[in-house]
């Protein structure tokens, strides 16, 4: 335990002192909305598409950062995101949630309505409400109506997008169950939970194969495994899902262990024996252990896993590998998102996307050190 308090320590200090400062000065642009990546000096990358998703993103961790007292500024800074979130990527009020790509300048350049960016827009908006404000409740409901009434399968859950595109995948479903989970945690509103419960079956009926003891990723539309991609696997969903289902057991009572339990043990039934303690990006179903290449998302969901389990050792392990690989840059507060299958380095930029999942590891580290501290 003392240990795992030293790594947690380190990780938080890193965060509030390297990272966040670093991001708040040069995460957005003059009209407050985010960029898309950081070079390695810190400066941020022009002239790419921006992903509505990860303005979201950044409004949800700015907002959060300021809720926790780390970031006193952070608040107006996703103030400032959120405002100009709604004004380029929300036509209408969000009457139909949120557009997919904007430009540097926020015009909206591809309109296609997907389910995945209108789980982080309700993701964004829950931390919203949680900071006082007044629209982001009505923003979250009026992009939830979208949901119902233009995503809505025949065959259960959600469509990927409004162009029905194919394979379905339970990664959208994934972070809509994380999305009405926190609205339900920022408002009370029992319907709310009711929505991250209808996602939780999906998970059970379709996307948890209990038989082979993996989370399925790829379907068609009736929701049978995709002939091209059903056998692909990402041990970094599994034990995300194992960490939401932790969260899901916190708010309704009932118990999720056999299912964390089994997820885990999958996805770290996965790692290479050379490459320990990462996960890779995928798999193959059946396919020995190998080194391939990995991101740092994964490795952040491992540890919440890992943290929520209390399996403190591994999550130690965790913290002091990506502290020298991922974390350990030149300009400290970056990170390199990808290593390839032979272990280099094979990011070209720090991805903003990443912050999310930074912010959720190191407040899960800090909630289990509080745990273990007498």
């Amino acid at each position: 335990m003392n240990r795992l308090r030293a790594a947690t320590d380190r990780f938080e200090e890193w965060y509030r002192t390297d990272a966040l400062p670093l991001w708040a000065r040069a995460a957005a642009d003059r009209t407050g909305a985010f960029y898309e990546q950081l070079d390695f000096n810190g400066g941020p990358v022009t002239g790419t598409p921006r992903r509505v998703r990860v303005q979201s993103r950044q409004i949800h961790s700015f907002t959060r950062a300021a809720l926790a007292g780390w970031l006193p500024e952070g608040d107006a800074i996703a103030d400032r995101g959120f405002r100009r979130l709604l004004e380029t990527a929300c036509p209408d009020n969000a009457a139909r949630g949120c557009a997919h790509l904007v430009d540097d300048d926020g015009r909206i350049i591809d309109a296609t309505r997907d389910l995945y960016d209108q789980a982080f827009l309700i993701l964004a908006a829950a931390s919203r409400i949680l900071a006082g404000d007044d629209t982001a409740r009505e923003i979250a409901e009026r992009t939830l109506a979208f949901i119902d009434s233009e995503l809505g399968s025949e065959h259960g859950g959600h469509l990927e997008n409004d162009r029905r595109s194919l394979p379905r995948r339970q990664n959208p479903h994934m972070h809509l169950f994380e999305a009405t989970m926190a609205l339900y945690a920022a408002t009370g509103d029992p319907a709310h939970l009711a929505r991250a419960r209808a996602v939780e079956s999906l998970f059970n009926t379709r996307f948890l194969d209990r038989n082979e003891g993996v989370l399925r990723e790829f379907f068609t539309d009736d929701w049978s495994l995709d002939p091209q991609t059903g056998d692909r696997i990402e041990p970094g969903h599994m034990v995300e899902w194992a960490f939401l289902l932790d969260r899901f057991e916190a708010l309704s009572g009932e118990d999720r262990s056999e299912e964390k339990n089994l997820l885990h043990y999958a996805a770290r039934s996965m790692t290479a024996p050379d490459d320990a303690p990462f996960l890779p990006n995928s798999a193959r179903l059946g396919a020995a252990p190998a080194r391939r290449a990995r991101r740092l998302w994964p490795q952040t969901e491992a540890l919440k896993a890992a943290l929520v389990l209390g399996r403190d050792e591994e999550a130690a392990d965790l913290i002091d590998a990506m502290f020298g690989s991922y974390l350990n840059q030149e300009t400290s507060g970056l990170w390199c998102d990808e290593y390839d299958a032979e272990g280099r380095p094979a990011a070209k930029a720090a991805p903003a996307s990443i912050l999310y999942h930074l912010h959720e590891a190191v407040s899960c580290a800090v909630e289990r050190r509080h745990k273990i501290t007498p």
